[in-house]
């Protein structure tokens, strides 16, 4: 059996699923409950847990779980030969993904998978959340076999974090830095979140030497969250040592905003639009789209406080749009957090800042935030 006979393609925007040239349309909780069921295929799923994970605040019923899945059956009907949706007595419902993916012609050509890496780290470097996504799902029909760290962190750009959270099949020290950055996401109280990252930090052997000095970057942030400044300032003097030594366009940004956000907080207006025009020249020669969302974000703040009002707004709805545009889905949660922290800080624009808030809540709720939130902690902190 071919492996094109198994793939499907999910299309959320139209709710619908295609297969070989046929597709069905949806209604959009069917399209909900079936992306999740094939997400998770081979796991049962309590009724509860399908009202949870689909519904997430509405309060619908048990009937509403059998409704659907009864109306899926019938639409999915000519497609039993690749899927199906079991009942599992006395649990709840499972999808089963059938039919065996012929062997990859490609594996024998080295050059190949070596082309698709260099294409992924393009895409990762640009921040072109959206391509790294379409190469993912189309994996099966190009022949592409994702590099493991790739296949992981696909996951974490579009969003998949209770994965994270929930996975058996990823080591623990692998995914122990995703759940840092998750938790310090989704938690309104960035001490919270400080306090994590300072237990990994105190037993740096916890993580893989990759990821060490990407936290001791970010950390950074969480002091100027928490009005730390000391200990900020004494931090941006380290990361510019790491930064420094790695040579990397994008940790060197990620630093710069930082320093932008700091002298902001600082009343140092000049040292911040000297910051963003440094900034800019380095995305004239390098256009990474997902840093160009934030760095326009931080350019409204800065208007913020030249009391600019209209030109900030405007500056903040453009960063918000790039960043959508970008498909990666922590730094458009990040974005919103970080307009919410600045308007929160001074008080300006209560009605930018309550359309932030319900944002805010959007995302909340499309990405369980509570849940995460209650989760990440006792995974953290467990002994190694």
């Amino acid at each position: 059996m071919s492996g094109e006979r198994t793939l499907l393609q999910f299309q959320p925007d139209a709710c619908t699923v295609s297969r070989g040239g046929e597709t069905i349309r949806l209604l959009p909780k069917e399209f909900a409950l079936f992306q999740f069921l094939y997400e998770h295929a081979g796991r049962p799923f309590s009724r509860a847990e399908l009202l949870d994970r689909v519904w997430g605040l509405e309060d619908p019923t048990d009937r509403t779980v059998d409704d659907h899945i009864y109306r899926l059956r019938k639409k999915l009907r000519g497609w039993s030969d690749a899927v199906t949706i079991d009942t599992v007595r006395g649990v709840g419902y499972r999808l089963t993904r059938k039919g065996a993916r012929l062997a990859n012609p490609l594996v024998s050509f080295p050059e190949f998978s070596q082309n698709v890496y260099r294409l992924l780290e393009l895409y990762h470097g640009m921040g072109m959340g959206a391509a790294l996504q379409t190469l993912s799902a189309h994996r099966d029909v190009l022949g592409i076999e994702l590099d493991p760290f790739y296949a992981v962190y696909i996951r974490f750009v579009r969003g998949d974090f209770a994965w994270f959270v929930e996975t058996s099949s990823l080591p623990f020290e692998e995914k122990l830095f995703y759940l840092l950055h998750i938790f310090s996401m989704v938690q309104k109280n960035p001490r919270e979140s400080l306090r994590l990252f300072e237990r990994v930090r105190s037993e740096p052997d916890r993580l893989p030497p990759r990821w060490r000095d990407e936290l001791e970057i970010n950390v950074i942030g969480l002091y100027l969250e928490t009005g730390q400044w000391d200990k900020a300032e004494r931090q941006m003097v380290k990361a510019e040592g790491i930064v420094a030594r790695l040579g990397s366009d994008s940790f060197t940004l990620l630093l710069r905003y930082t320093q932008i956000l700091y002298a902001l907080l600082r009343d140092r207006l000049t040292e911040a639009e000297q910051l963003i025009r440094r900034s800019e020249e380095q995305l004239s020669r390098i256009p990474m789209q997902r840093e160009l969302g934030s760095l326009t974000l931080l350019k409204g703040m800065c208007m913020y406080r030249r009391a600019e009002q209209q030109q900030a707004r405007q500056l903040v709805e453009e960063g918000m749009e790039v960043l959508r545009a970008s498909r990666f889905v922590p730094h458009v949660i990040y974005g919103v957090r970080l307009v919410l922290f600045f308007l929160d800080t001074f008080g300006w624009d209560a009605e930018w800042q309550h359309k932030y808030s319900t944002l805010w809540e959007e995302l909340a709720a499309e990405y369980r935030f509570d849940y995460l939130a209650r989760s990440i902690p006792a995974l953290v902190q467990r002994p190694f």
